[in-house]
């Protein structure tokens, strides 16, 4: 079985994917979890290669964690970070770089939701990689992407609003949170297995998520 959480930051993915750990854990069903940015992807491997390297400790947010991406590099750090975020961030190479790091991910799929016999869990998945890179004036590109990506048994889209996203994080713009939002509510409705879950109340989500698991699990 294999599981996906995506959404705007301070959604609550975290938040649901301990419970359902200790849910399935509960059950007998071993699982495994992986954070999107920290685990999968190019980008993930050079920098924890980077961190071994210079010893530094990895970080739990990538570059993507300034104010407005698009906007705020060059307050964030300056002429070079802005320089590095416009040459490693840019949306064409990422989307270039995107079939690279699905053949990567499907290795590790297999081996842990195969050989291993393990319920794998992601916190993030390549749709909010979609999120990233979206562009109106690109869709054909975007749904070409979203057609090679392997469809989860669950895609969990957790929505709240900017507001409440900014309010639980603020690390976000609430202008840049809105044009993120409207781009997850487009992409996930290309997503036949998606399940949307609008986290306002803990508990009714954590309802909702069981169901569906059971019910996938049962299927």
């Amino acid at each position: 079985m294999f599981v996906t959480f995506s959404g705007l930051d301070g959604a609550g993915k975290s938040t649901l994917i301990d419970w359902l750990t200790v849910r399935l854990g509960q059950g007998g069903r071993p699982m495994t979890v992986f954070h999107m940015n920290d685990h999968i992807g190019l980008y993930a491997y050079l920098r924890l290669v980077r961190d071994r390297v210079t010893g530094r400790k990895p970080e739990r947010n990538p570059p993507t964690a300034w104010k407005d991406p698009a906007t705020d590099a060059r307050a964030a750090g300056g002429t070079w970070r802005a320089i590095r975020y416009r040459l490693l961030w840019n949306k064409t190479l990422r989307r270039l770089i995107y079939p690279l790091d699905l053949a990567v991910f499907l290795g590790v799929r297999f081996y842990h939701e195969v050989v291993k016999g393990r319920v794998l869990v992601m916190d993030r998945y390549f749709y909010d990689t979609l999120v990233d890179v979206f562009d109106p004036r690109r869709r054909w590109w975007l749904r070409a992407l979203e057609a090679l990506t392997p469809t989860p048994t669950l895609a969990v889209f957790l929505d709240v609003t900017p507001e409440v996203s900014f309010r639980r994080k603020q690390e976000y713009s609430i202008e840049y949170l809105a044009r993120r939002s409207a781009a997850y509510k487009e992409i996930f409705t290309w997503v036949p297995s998606a399940v949307r879950l609008a986290n306002c109340d803990l508990a009714t989500s954590q309802a909702l998520l069981g169901n569906a698991v059971r019910d996938r699990l049962r299927a």
